[in-house]
Order: structure tokens, then C-alpha cells, then sequence
């Protein structure tokens, strides 16, 4: 009796794998959806971080010594690799516009008699503002300042002490002998990109699973429902599971990426984690009373995903109930169990761990569809 009971659940379940298959084969939508998209995106974002950092940002420069001087600090922050300077010629309002419409992401400010001032030992402040709410470019067009700064006092302290006849006192020689952690964020290869990657792969499940939920009429009417619902969906587990599996090869084999950890443990992960992404997708389908309301809802989920999962900001430096927020989130258990594969030689107990977290977004939504699923696929919806 058991064993007729799992083999019509069986027959269901493959009849259901197999017509979904043929079904979106043929469909261009889904096409875009499971691959051509993300590839794509992945792509552009690629392009944008293939030197491992951001380069040439667009940086504005108010001048007000013209001195040569000043001539020099502005040269030489744009002869690096990380400045574009755009001269705003006293400007500063016209300047600050820029930096608050991004149109720069920072902004150096310099005084007048800054030259004289330095010649004459005043010490003039020389500053550089930056774009907060751009973090990344903004921190990193600032990047080339201070070591311009502290090669110009190097330069200028001996040319001030030789005038005043006074010798510098010589200081002693240390060598400094040190390991470093490896500063993941601080590379955009490991963090941003990554991230990115593993972020838009969740957006990607969730509106798949929508656009299939909602025309999944028929499925009311199989028997074994849950058996049939799984064979309908587990192609898009499947696909998107090869997905981003196919995206961090490539971030290892084309950016050199380096994995520490068992690349097995990648794939548990990435299974785990488009399997609780889909879930979400089921939820936001389930309890909308349209598919225009879902997506709605999916563009607000992308939104505190980024901003609550660690992509943005540390959780750690988060206030409580931000991090209750994070904790919610699968794209914050997913990137964690990530990182630590990629960056070090994590044992198995953490992964298995992370799997079991990820299991419980199946598993609720299991509990809070079980009735509700079918009574929506039920509702007549005009699909355009």
C-alpha cells in the first residue's frame, strides 16, 4: 500500500518535472528570466569591477591659491588611479551641486594662500569631502589623497627646516614584520561583485517563481498536488542553482578568485539558498491578490535585502532591530556561508548549519500554503 501511494506521488511528481521542462523550453520569457538576465547583468557588473576596484571617478577641484603649488596636489591626485579631477575654478557652490546631485562623487578644497601658508609654516588644511551615500566610489576616489598629502609635509618639512638652518632629527629605522588578514571588503571582486551576484540571483528566483505561480492554473486539479508542485518547480531549483554556480567559476577562472574553503560546500549552499528564495517568491504569489502587487512587493524585498543583509553595512554595526531584519533574510546566511568558503578553510558543521537555516524558509512556507496556495492558483487573473 505505501509503495502504490510514493509511486503515483512519483508519477505525479516526474509527469509535472517533465512538462514543465518542455513547457519552459519553449518560452522566451523564461529564457530571460533563468539566465539571459543574469548573465547579462553579471556581465556589465563584471566590466565595471574588472580591475578589482573603481577607477578614473570623477573627482572636482576648487582651486582658490593657483599657485603652483596647488597646481601640483591637483596633477598629481589626478595622475592617479583612482581620481578623474574636474576643475571647478572657484566654484565651491557650483562644486557642492555636483557633489550632491553625484554628478562627483568628492570634492577637494583647496584655500587661498595655501602655498604661502605652507612656505611659512602655518599649517593650511587642505580638504577633501566625499559622497557618503555613494560609498564605494566616494571612498575610493579618495583614495590617492592622503598618500599625496604625506609625501607633500616629507617634502615640504626638510624644505622648512633647511630655511630655518635647522636639521631634521633622524629618525630611527624600523622594520615592521606583520601577517594581514585578507580585507575582503575592501576588494570588489570578493564583496561587491560577489554579493551582487549572490543578491541578484535571489531577485531573479523570486519573480521566476511569480510569473510561473501565475500561470499554474491546471495545477488544481492534479491530485497529488504537493508532489506536482514540487516537479513544477524543481527545474527552476535546478536552473538557478547552475546559475550561480556558473557565475563564481567564472569570478574564479576569469577575476583569479581565490576559493580556501571546499568548493563541494559551495553547491549545498547555492541549492539551499534558491530553494529558500523560491519560497519567498510562493509567499509574496500566495498572499497578493495580484501578480502587479508581487512584483511590487518583490522591489521592496530587493531594497531591505540590500540594505539589511551586510552588502551595505556590517550587521554588526547595526542596531537591534535592523539585525532581526538581517537575521530574516536569506541572502544574510547565504553571503556569510560564502565568504567563509571563499575566504577560509571552513569545516563542514558550519555549512550543514547554514543548509538547515536556509531549509526553514521551504519548510514555513510548506506550513503557510498549505491551503492558501491552492484557494490563489484558484483565482481567476487576467495575464497580458
Amino acid at each position: 500500500m505505501v509503495m502504490e501511494v510514493l509511486k503515483t506521488h512519483w508519477h505525479s511528481f516526474s509527469r509535472a518535472f517533465g512538462h514543465e521542462v518542455r513547457t519552459a523550453w519553449r518560452k522566451p520569457v523564461v529564457h530571460w528570466l533563468c539566465w539571459c538576465f543574469p548573465l547579462l547583468l553579471f556581465a556589465l557588473i563584471s566590466s565595471a569591477f574588472s580591475e578589482g576596484t573603481l577607477l578614473h571617478l570623477p573627482v572636482a577641484a576648487v582651486d582658490n591659491d593657483h599657485s603652483s603649488l596647488s597646481r601640483t596636489l591637483i596633477r598629481d591626485l589626478n595622475a592617479g588611479s583612482h581620481a578623474r579631477i574636474i576643475r571647478f575654478d572657484g566654484d565651491l557652490p557650483g562644486a557642492r551641486a555636483q557633489l550632491e546631485s553625484a554628478g562627483v562623487y568628492a570634492l577637494l578644497w583647496i584655500p587661498r594662500n595655501f602655498e604661502a601658508d605652507t612656505l611659512a609654516g602655518r599649517q593650511p588644511r587642505v580638504t577633501m569631502y566625499y559622497n557618503a551615500l555613494m560609498f564605494g566610489p566616494g571612498f575610493y576616489s579618495t583614495q590617492d589623497f592622503a598618500g599625496l598629502v604625506s609625501s607633500l609635509n616629507s617634502q615640504y618639512s626638510s624644505i622648512l627646516a633647511n630655511a630655518a638652518g635647522k636639521a631634521l632629527p633622524v629618525m630611527p629605522k624600523v622594520t615592521l614584520m606583520y601577517d594581514s588578514l585578507f580585507n575582503a571588503s575592501g576588494s570588489y571582486i570578493y564583496y561587491q561583485q560577489f554579493s551582487a551576484t549572490i543578491h541578484l540571483t535571489q531577485l531573479f528566483a523570486v519573480v521566476c517563481m511569480i510569473y510561473v505561480l501565475a500561470r499554474s492554473r491546471p495545477l488544481v486539479k492534479q491530485r497529488y498536488f504537493f508532489a506536482s508542485l514540487i516537479g513544477k518547480l524543481l527545474p527552476y531549483t535546478l536552473c538557478f542553482t547552475t546559475l550561480l554556480m556558473v557565475q563564481l567559476a567564472l569570478l574564479v577562472g576569469i577575476f583569479d578568485a581565490r576559493v580556501v574553503g571546499n568548493p563541494l560546500y559551495m553547491l549545498f549552499v547555492a541549492f539551499f539558498y534558491v530553494i529558500a528564495a523560491q519560497s519567498l517568491g510562493l509567499l509574496l504569489y500566495s498572499f497578493t491578490s495580484s501578480i502587479l502587487f508581487a512584483y511590487m512587493f518583490t522591489s521592496m524585498l530587493v531594497g531591505v535585502a540590500m540594505s539589511f543583509s551586510g552588502t551595505a553595512m556590517p550587521q554588526l554595526s547595526m542596531p537591534l532591530p535592523a539585525r532581526l531584519i538581517a537575521d530574516l533574510e536569506p541572502l544574510t546566511h547565504a553571503l556569510a556561508a560564502m565568504f567563509d568558503i571563499f575566504l577560509r578553510d571552513v569545516p563542514v558543521a558550519p555549512i550543514i548549519n547554514t543548509c538547515l537555516l536556509l531549509l526553514i524558509y521551504p519548510l514555513l512556507a510548506t506550513l503557510l500554503l498549505r491551503k492558501r496556495l491552492k484557494w490563489r492558483l484558484a483565482q481567476k487573473e487576467v495575464i497580458s
